[in-house]
């Protein structure tokens, strides 16, 4: 045998070996690195739980889908937002939405996928997972786990002694006005985001990034968006639900009770921590059907899942930090906030939204029973967040002005 054949044969060896033990770490990577190339997000988002850990909530052992409308509503043919007028269908296109469904009074009168997303396929949801951890919140309230949310979170999670974290409350985490320093834009590269992000694809505990944060302003007094906020909130949750994960919480108390259809997946660490701050995988019905069950002030087939209570404290900004306006100095958003969900800049009669990069959006409109769910790929997103987030907005707004 020659020695070129023994080279190549030890390199071969050697690379299927780096290979097994570095295969998921490797496509994990190359994934995450080109989640936003305009061909391939709309199928990343559709397929994340392939390269990243997660735990599996499993559909309800009594599924109960969402009854569907005899009424077909059609979207309208444009809408203005900041004054500019877009045509709906050429908007949808241009941010490679993958999938809109609208309820009202409870039953489907729309639902269409694109982009290869089907009703049984789970979407990324970002941000719009910090709602969920707001419910969890509540949850805990009402199983007494949680004494009051003005607690301060190190009593909770003690680890948390000594960061930025250290005089921030529970309600402060909530609020997104826990006054730690971090630096979010998805458009840059040299953030703390992209750190956290790093830390998190090398499957390194999530905890032990929080605890290198900083104090930036006194808690309660500022608005400052800041994901690490509803990460903390999810190591309180899991501090007092005893051997359960937050994903075994989310199915006992959400996706058992309220009928969930399909199984959802919710990212984890690499000490099995689930990514509160936005790490979950959920078809469009039952994202919808969460939505729903907040519209109904938390009831479902009768029953009180959710204290209605928390959901009017979760869903009205109450504190001027928390106000929404473009001319709040308080806050550094032009949307108004409460527990982990976003009220519009211009709200309309109490309408409110779950809200996610590449605009995942819950939108959530009382006075006229409607819940309108939406899943996008919008890869222009991060350079111009707010005005996308905006007019995704008012889209939902206008669809609720027409029915």
């Amino acid at each position: 045998m020659s020695t070129l054949v023994i080279i190549l044969s030890v390199l071969f060896v050697g690379l299927i070996l780096i290979w097994l033990v570095y295969g998921t770490l490797i496509k994990r990577i190359w994934i995450m690195s080109n989640l936003t190339k305009p061909k391939k997000i709309a199928y990343n988002l559709m397929h994340m739980e392939e390269v990243l850990d997660h735990h599996v909530i499993k559909r309800s052992t009594h599924p109960r889908p969402l009854p569907r409308s005899n009424i077909e509503f059609t979207l309208p043919k444009s809408f203005v937002s900041q004054g500019e007028r877009f045509e709906v269908k050429e908007f949808l296109e241009e941010t490679l939405n993958t999938g809109l469904l609208i309820v009202k009074d409870g039953a489907i009168v729309y639902e269409k996928y694109n982009h290869g997303m089907t009703p049984e396929t789970t979407h990324f949801s970002f941000s719009l997972a910090k709602s969920f951890t707001s419910a969890l919140i509540g949850f805990c309230l009402k199983d007494e786990l949680i004494r009051d949310v003005d607690e301060k979170v190190v009593k909770y999670v003690p680890e948390l002694a000594g960061s930025g974290y250290e005089l921030a409350s529970i309600s402060d985490c909530l609020e997104m006005s826990s006054g730690v320093k971090f630096y979010e834009d998805y458009g840059a590269q040299k953030t703390d985001m992209a750190k956290f992000q790093k830390h998190l694809i090398f499957g390194r505990p999530m905890i032990d990034f929080l605890k290198t944060l900083p104090p930036d302003k006194t808690p309660g007094t500022y608005n400052a968006y800041n994901s690490m906020d509803a990460q903390v909130l999810g190591y309180v949750i899991k501090s007092v639900i005893g051997q359960r994960s937050l994903s075994d919480y989310l199915y006992e108390k959400l996706w058992e009770p309220c009928g969930m259809e399909d199984n959802a997946q919710w990212v984890v660490d690499g000490e099995g921590t689930e990514l509160s701050l936005g790490g979950l995988n959920v078809t469009l019905r039952d994202y919808a059907k969460f939505g729903q069950l907040y519209l109904q002030k938390g009831r479902w087939m009768d029953k009180e899942i959710l204290a209605e209570e928390w959901i009017d404290l979760s869903t009205k900004p109450d504190k001027p930090q928390l106000m929404p306006g473009r001319d709040n100095p308080l806050s550094s958003k032009p949307y108004g906030y409460k527990f982990l969900w976003w009220t519009p800049e211009i709200p309309v009669n109490g309408d409110y939204v779950a809200s996610g990069i590449y605009n995942q959006l819950i939108y959530i409109h009382p006075a006229k029973n409607i819940v309108i769910v939406n899943t996008s790929a919008n890869y222009k997103y991060p350079q111009a967040p707010e005005e996308w987030k905006m007019r995704y907005i008012e889209l939902m707004q206008a669809i609720a002005t027409e029915m």
